[in-house]
């Protein structure tokens, strides 16, 4: 296996009211590489991303690198952004990429700018874009990061057939480097990705 870049220990979570626990006990490691986050709706796929992300916080157990982190540490060491937030909106689409990703790591979004057909739209606020265009500003911003490690939540959902292949061209390279952690969620594996682990939620019902 590859460099353990992420330890989680234990993890419980439970909505408020929930009859039981949507984890209880989770434990795994994300290695250096790409990884696929497997399981059927409602099986919480987006809930851990969020939990990993530092979105959410759990009851129990522990998430770290070298070291326990708390959830406002998970946000520098964790790339995820959704592209449900509103947040964004009203603001350009250039705006946002520098807003999301550090001044240093610039030189990363010119290729997944073009690779993901972006250019046209840097002048255009958010809410004008199609679902698919408004996915693929942040799955930009993600990727850019120079994070430890990156979620992806359903990242090929609403795209068209070139950004598809570009972004699994992309994770094969990603996979290939093993310098960072890529976590996929999504119904099935990244197609032709080699895979550092796989986490299929639906195996711990």
């Amino acid at each position: 296996m590859s460099l353990p870049l992420l330890h989680v220990r234990g993890l419980r979570f439970a909505f408020a009211q929930a009859q039981r626990p949507l984890f209880d006990g989770l434990s795994f490691i994300l290695p250096a590489g790409v990884s696929w986050l497997g399981g059927d709706e409602g099986r919480g796929k987006t809930t851990l991303l969020r939990l990993l992300a530092g979105r959410l916080s759990p009851e129990a157990g522990s998430i770290a690198t070298d070291r326990p982190l708390q959830p406002e540490e998970l946000g520098q060491q964790v790339a995820w952004h959704e592209a449900s937030d509103s947040a964004f909106d009203q603001t350009v689409v250039q705006d946002i990429l520098e807003q999301l990703v550090p001044a240093g790591s610039h030189m990363r979004l010119p290729e997944l700018m073009a690779g993901l057909s972006l250019e046209p739209h840097l002048t255009k606020p958010l809410y004008q874009l199609s679902t698919g265009s408004r996915r693929k500003v942040f799955i930009a911003a993600t990727l850019a990061q120079p994070s430890r490690l990156a979620l992806l939540d359903q990242p090929f959902t609403a795209l068209d057939a070139p950004s598809i292949t570009f972004l699994l061209t992309h994770f094969r390279a990603l996979a290939a480097a093993g310098q960072q952690a890529l976590l996929v969620a999504d119904y099935l594996p990244p197609e032709g990705v080699p895979l550092a682990a796989t986490l299929n939620l639906d195996e711990l019902a």
